[in-house]
């Protein structure tokens, strides 16, 4: 690995005046044909205004940070959202891109520390400003499906959800506040699968009753962990309680029919499948959209409601954007 390879770029854009990155600021300098990189600002100092008009002067607009300390940064924008959300000088796709990163950041650290009120309320926060990027912006939708990523974790998996779930809520006609509290729950809907052991959430191979049996309890650990983190909206609760019901009755944790499964559930079980299909997992290769929705409905018939089952083909193909359209 060389230098170049220890330092990715940001946008100039996203630091605000008189605030504190918390990482190294960097300069990109080409000497003889050499990229060398100059110390800028220093993470624990202030951005002063006079730096950042030099730089626009300078048209500059990148600045450089060193790769292991992309998690500060990460936290420093995450703290900046709303203001990058507004900034009319930051395109939709690198607003796309910051959102999609922001919120890995944080379910990489709801992964890690579950139990923790500070995480909850971050996914809360993370939640209401990209609803907010949603509704105001009119090109959003092919923005950030483009961000969404190839391979399975279950932490990019809980932000596809979301991100999937959102925009489909919008179509649906869901309004600001409906959309935060189903938004909320969608990101959070695998928080259970904490309490499940890595082998067997990484198995390469089918499971077996047992280890199925197990992987079956996150539904309920999960939502026995945000009751004892509270601060949860009980209407978020639905999409945690509820994704793997089947409306044939065929799905758990309790086995709950059509009519006994809220909306919620019923459309966050469809993004929940349909993200899995699409998304390369350690022993499965990635699903086009087209075969996925056709699995859906001939290999798992019954299991969704039809009504928004076909919604959310029409909402797929009206767009023309996904992530595995090229």
């Amino acid at each position: 690995m060389n230098e170049t390879d220890d330092y990715i770029p940001i946008l100039v854009d996203t630091i605000r005046i008189d605030t504190t990155v918390g990482c190294d600021l960097y300069l990109q300098n080409h000497i003889d044909g050499k990229v060398n990189y100059i110390l800028y600002c220093s993470g624990s100092n202030a951005v002063k205004s006079d730096k950042i008009e030099e730089l626009l002067r300078n048209n500059i607009n990148r600045l450089f940070i060193r790769k292991k300390e992309q998690k500060k940064y990460l936290r420093y924008v995450e703290s900046s959202l709303k203001h990058i959300i507004n900034d009319g000088q930051i395109n939709n796709k690198e607003k796309a891109q910051l959102i999609y990163n922001v919120a890995k950041n944080i379910m990489v650290d709801i992964f890690e520390d579950p139990r923790s009120g500070e995480q909850v309320e971050r996914s809360k926060g993370w939640i209401l400003n990209t609803v907010d990027f949603i509704l105001k912006s009119k090109f959003a939708l092919p923005k950030m499906m483009s961000m969404i990523s190839y391979d399975y974790y279950t932490y990019t998996h809980s932000v596809n959800v979301a991100v999937l779930g959102l925009y489909f809520s919008k179509h649906l006609g869901f309004k600001y506040d409906e959309m935060s509290v189903f938004g909320t729950g969608l990101l959070l809907h695998d928080i259970g699968k904490t309490q499940i052991e890595s082998e067997i959430i990484n198995k390469r191979e089918k499971l077996d009753q047992k280890e199925f049996t197990r992987i079956k309890m996150h539904v309920e650990l999960g939502v026995d962990i945000l009751m004892e983190v509270g601060g949860i909206d009980s209407i978020s609760f639905l999409p945690v309680m509820q994704h793997h019901e089947k409306c044939n009755g065929k799905g758990y944790p309790k086995g709950l029919k059509d009519s006994e499964i809220h909306k919620y559930g019923k459309i966050a079980s469809i993004i929940d499948v349909y993200d899995a299909l699409t998304t390369r997992r350690s022993y499965a290769d990635a699903r086009k959209p087209f075969l996925a929705l056709k699995i859906m409905r001939d290999e798992m018939e019954g299991s969704f409601d039809a009504k928004f089952f076909r919604e959310f083909v029409f909402f797929l193909g009206s767009r023309g954007e996904n992530k595995n359209s090229n």
